[in-house]
């Protein structure tokens, strides 16, 4: 599902809940008015009710007042459940309080861009939780960094120009684990994310241009997300036709101003030679790119190990 496709869903489970309650309500009360001094006492409730709306003086709010009680009491006395239900009590199945989307709609519009972002079950880390200050590595400092500069990439959802990150370095630095924190603080941020592996990605691309592609949504999904993240680009096999669409991709994002995270092990002389000069100038770009530097230091696998 497309992020619009998951608001319209949500708003469709929200209004469901509402029409629910409605219902339930409503038949409690049918159910209530069974007894026949209850409806005597709630038919006296809304006539006082119109007629403290019709000319609202003394008589009509102490007349309205004294029925209210009667019907309260009596609920009280028999024990009718004439509670409203919800499932989020602070907005009532709005979704909102004051304006603002409520901290369950959050929860659920997360819970559902998490789904369709591709991402390994173990894509945990965040920057709250990133390894990098707390290893002994020769990285360390210049990650810890990069860390920094990427969550307010990540965190930023308008107003930004540099619509691509490309972090490129030795194999085992974190590049992986970097972009997992991207990926978490877009989806906190209720961002549309799309994590692929770089074989992943040249696959669909294949699939899609000989018309064997089995999920079009991810596809899709790739394409228009807020945030798409394609990791350990130069270890696919190369493919001329998965290389221009890629590169069409990346430019098509980056005139629509959407975010792109590209990881890749190769050198920027190696990158140039495998992808074309032309293709790491659109990643290098200072006009719309974070530009950095080949990334060196030690291979925090085989330290954790």
């Amino acid at each position: 599902m497309s992020k619009i496709d998951i608001q319209q869903k949500i708003n469709s489970i929200y209004a469901t809940r509402r029409a629910q309650n409605e219902y339930d309500f409503e038949h409690r009360l049918n159910e209530a008015k069974k007894d026949k001094k209850f409806l005597e006492l709630y038919k006296a409730q809304k006539a006082a009710s119109l007629k403290k709306l019709d000319n609202k003086n003394e008589e009509t709010i102490k007349a309205y007042t004294l029925a209210s009680k009667n019907l309260y009491d009596y609920i009280i006395n028999k024990k009718i459940d004439l509670n409203n239900y919800y499932e989020c009590n602070d907005c009532r199945d709005t979704g909102t309080i004051n304006g603002k989307m409520c901290h369950c709609k959050k929860r659920l519009f997360y819970k559902m861009l998490r789904e369709e972002a591709n991402l390994p079950v173990f894509a945990t880390n965040t920057f709250e939780n990133s390894p990098f200050e707390n290893l002994n590595v020769k990285q360390s400092q210049g990650m810890a960094k990069l860390a920094h500069t990427l969550q307010a990439w990540a965190k930023k959802t308008t107003g930004f120009n540099r619509c691509v990150a490309f972090i490129n370095g030795g194999v085992g630095i974190g590049k992986t684990t970097l972009a997992f924190c991207v990926a978490n603080e877009a989806l906190n941020n209720l961002c549309s994310v799309y994590y692929a592996s770089a074989y992943d990605f040249a696959k669909m691309l294949i699939d899609k241009q000989f018309n064997r592609l089995n999920n079009e949504d991810a596809y899709y999904n790739m394409l228009d997300s807020d945030l798409l993240i394609i990791d350990d680009l130069g270890t696919e096999s190369t493919n001329v036709l998965a290389v221009e669409q890629l590169f069409a991709i990346v430019d098509s994002r980056i005139n629509n101003n959407k975010k792109t995270m590209i990881c890749s092990n190769l050198t920027h002389k190696q990158f140039s030679k495998r992808y074309g000069e032309r293709s790491l100038s659109r990643l290098t770009s200072k006009a719309y790119s974070i530009r950095l530097e080949y990334i060196t230091g030690d291979d925090i696998r085989t330290i954790k190990c």
